[in-house]
């Protein structure tokens, strides 16, 4: 995992996401893909939280690949302080995405970033302004090993003809 977020909460009801790099299948090809989990348990001693019994349940966690063109949206979406959304449907599931500025209590910007499955299964995160940049140059990191894939790709088919 490449940028994590964790946020639990005493209310037991915080999330982690992680956004990595990985591989679609069969190509090979450079892609994102993003993980959430529904926060378990809260320690109230040690105010901490717990995921890992969630992280594998179906109905607790949640894994979404996402193209060059919704990575360019969420980077749209960060650089200019504005919405992005997008929608994946795949087999008999229906997901929402949105990216989303607002304003916290005490008036800071920050980012709402949540993932909907069939209308009911809703993971979301706050993203500070500090994270957002994090998560910023990951994207664009992600956009040049993307581009770069491709660009040797094409060199060996043209060596090869």
């Amino acid at each position: 995992m490449i940028v994590k977020l964790y946020k639990p909460n005493s209310r037991n009801a915080g999330a982690a996401f992680s956004f990595d790099l990985g591989f679609a299948k069969p190509s090979g090809e450079p892609c994102v893909f993003v993980r959430a989990v529904k926060q378990y348990s809260w320690d109230s001693k040690k105010k901490t939280g717990s995921f890992s019994n969630n992280a594998k349940n179906p109905e607790t966690s949640i894994s979404i690949k996402m193209n060059e063109m919704e990575i360019g949206g969420i980077i749209n979406a960060i650089e200019n302080y504005t919405v992005f959304s997008a929608f994946h449907s795949f087999e008999d599931n229906r997901t929402s995405i949105s990216f989303k500025p607002y304003s916290k209590k005490n008036g800071d910007k920050a980012f709402s970033f949540g993932v909907i499955r069939n209308s009911t299964n809703k993971f979301s995160i706050g993203i500070e302004m500090s994270e957002s940049y994090a998560l910023l140059e990951f994207l664009k990191f992600f956009l040049q090993e993307l581009y770069a894939w491709r660009f040797q790709r094409n060199e060996k088919m043209k060596a090869g003809s």
